[in-house]
């Protein structure tokens, strides 16, 4: 009996099972939280493997309001440390965070 499992290509259907259907990347959205405090939402979304750098975000968010300069180079710094420990992104989470971090950063 024939199996099908996808594996084998199917007479007069050209590419295997496995290999005809597309694969499609979804875009990232990024949803503003109004009400949300920033401080909790950046330590919240630190991935763990990405842990060290949570003390700078700390930093950060408690001098954002006196010194927004200061909290920008701390995220920035946050930011290229993140990418240094993981150039491609291939940690559980890694990817969001620092397009969350870039994107706090625009602001």
């Amino acid at each position: 009996m024939a199996s099908s499992s996808g594996s084998k290509p199917v007479p007069g259907r050209g590419l295997p099972r496995s290999l005809s259907k597309k694969m499609t990347r979804a875009t990232t959205i990024l949803v503003d939280l109004p009400n949300e405090d920033s401080s909790v939402v950046d330590s919240e979304l630190v991935p763990p493997s990405l842990a060290p750098i949570v003390p700078i975000l700390r930093v950060a968010n408690e001098v954002e309001k006196e010194y927004p300069r200061v909290a920008y180079l701390c995220r920035f710094h946050a930011f290229e440390k993140a990418h240094k420990m993981d150039q491609t992104s291939t940690g559980r989470g890694v990817r969001q965070f620092k397009t969350y971090l870039l994107h706090r950063l625009e602001k």
